[in-house]
């Protein structure tokens, strides 16, 4: 009986051993799964964008206080534009007559400027519509008029800044008297449009000119938009 109760109680402290190694070994495992797990790194390191979920949206940019006031400023529409200046209108023939037509030209544009438009003439629609110019001399193209500066000790009449003078070409003598008086309308209604109070004639040698007015009289002295009036078929 004391023999058996021996063997019993040395299977029961071997059983034990037994259990307390593998208690012992699975301590040890489960430390050596941790000591080799993924080393830490000693800096963040970014995720790559491409890992991320779709549904992970990036954070939006905070605005900067003088972002937020650039947005702020007003931009100012085509409406809020400075306005253009006023077009010129110019005079050509039409029939027996003289139409007005809107130029390129702005309304404060040089008598020079206007003087050539006059000479290059109406646009090819403007032509299709039956208007032309005397201005310009048929053969050589060139104005039947410039601008020469006002010499009161040849002028029968007191110099003014708002007359501009004009030297008629030999050429104008050639044209028939109508010819002539549609021309110093187209000039003469050209140019006070233009801002011109009067205009004065010159011959070639730059002695005053009397010229024709439509209703047959004579003008020696500077004309103005009135007496060339009645010229006017289409304002």
């Amino acid at each position: 009986m004391t023999r058996a109760c021996g063997t019993e109680t040395r299977r029961l402290t071997a059983t034990r051993a037994f259990v307390g190694l593998i208690f012992v070994g699975l301590i040890f495992v489960g430390v050596a799964r941790v000591g080799c797990g993924v080393p830490l790194q000693p800096t963040a390191q970014p995720i790559p964008s491409e890992v991320l979920p779709s549904s992970v949206a990036a954070p939006k940019p905070t605005a900067s206080p003088s972002d937020a006031a650039a947005d702020s400023t007003p931009v100012p529409s085509q409406d809020e534009s400075a306005p253009t200046a006023p077009r010129l209108r110019l005079w050509f023939v039409e029939d027996e007559g003289l139409t007005a037509v809107e130029s390129n030209l702005s309304d404060a544009t040089g008598a020079d400027a206007v003087i050539q438009a006059l000479a290059a003439g109406p646009t090819a629609e403007q032509a299709g519509e039956g208007l032309r110019t005397i201005a310009a001399d048929p053969l050589t193209g060139q104005p039947l008029a410039a601008l020469v500066p006002v010499d009161p000790s040849a002028m029968a009449y007191p110099a003014d800044d708002s007359v501009i003078t004009l030297q008629l070409s030999p050429q104008f003598t050639a044209l028939p008297p109508p010819e002539q008086v549609l021309l110093l309308g187209q000039l003469v209604l050209s140019l006070t449009g233009a801002g011109a109070a009067s205009i004065a004639f010159v011959d070639s040698s730059g002695l005053s000119l009397a010229v024709p007015l439509p209703d047959g009289r004579v003008l020696d002295t500077p004309a103005r938009a009135r007496d060339y009036g009645p010229l006017i078929y289409r304002p």
